[in-house]
């Protein structure tokens, strides 16, 4: 996925804010699927996503 920029004063039509709509909607459920596989993976190594390492 491109990132898109956006400057002031720009303005979408119905239909591209409705395509772009949908392709950020499809990313997020990709990247929350991605982050189930993460989930589990840490889970079986018995590690847990908010544990920090002191130094």
């Amino acid at each position: 996925m491109g990132f898109i920029k956006f400057t002031k004063g720009t303005s979408l039509s119905d239909k591209d804010r409705k395509a772009l709509q949908k392709l950020l909607t499809n990313e997020k459920k990709k990247l929350q699927a991605a982050m189930k596989d993460v989930d589990a993976s840490l889970s079986m190594l018995g590690g847990s996503k908010k544990a920090k390492k002191k130094k």
